[in-house]
């Protein structure tokens, strides 16, 4: 029988109290809930802290270009339909550099997939706005405030994704049944997760979205 213990990876890099952390842990629980053994799934990741994700899990694993997670994934499950394909995001990478392939990627409906971490910033980077910023969010790159942002979760039921949902990286026993429920699905499937990023966004906190 699978366990938690039988996909842990590398030790982290992330910050003490990153959302991350809360993600990483509803991950491994889904995937053990659903019986997944470790061979049987593939993460596929950009670029940014987010992207480290797969780094720290012991399953098959792709590292891709910014903004590029979800191609790669769409092959591999073309190419292995038996295989549990997820691909994981942070919010510019998935909805700036990759918003195109997102789009795209729901139309067709894929059947992966797609977790976004939404801490609202660029982290790795050190603390630029992202496209789902909020408004008047001041950082190095919108001195006079952010314009209006994207909202995930209307583009992706626009574009026709039959799973689409929202998480909180506080709240891992919920997050975690929502991925398993997005592993599940038929289709391409979005989660959405609101993550804090207690470095570089000190207005979008633990105590904020509680």
């Amino acid at each position: 029988m699978v366990t938690v213990a039988d996909y842990k990876g590398l030790e982290s890099a992330w910050c003490p109290g990153c959302g991350n952390f809360g993600i990483l842990n509803a991950v491994k629980q889904a995937l053990v809930g659903l019986g997944l053994e470790p061979h049987q799934v593939l993460m596929v990741s950009g670029i940014g802290q987010a992207g480290k994700l797969p780094h720290y899990l012991k399953c098959n694993t792709f590292n891709s270009l910014h903004g590029r997670p979800v191609p790669p994934a769409i092959g591999a499950k073309c190419a292995n339909p038996e295989l549990t394909v997820i691909a994981v995001s942070g919010d510019g990478d998935a909805y700036g550099e990759g918003g195109n392939h997102f789009i795209h990627a729901v139309r067709r409906n894929h059947d992966i997939t797609y977790l976004v971490h939404n801490n609202q910033v660029y982290g790795l980077t050190k603390g630029q706005a992202s496209p789902t910023s909020d408004i008047g969010f001041v950082t190095k790159t919108t001195l006079h405030g952010a314009p209006q942002p994207v909202s995930p979760l209307a583009l992706g039921i626009v574009s026709g994704a039959g799973f689409v949902a929202r998480g909180f990286a506080g709240d891992v026993e919920f997050l975690t049944d929502i991925i398993k429920e997005a592993i599940t699905h038929k289709g391409f499937s979005l989660v959405d997760i609101l993550q804090p990023c207690v470095s570089f966004n000190r207005q979008n906190t633990y105590e904020w979205y509680r």
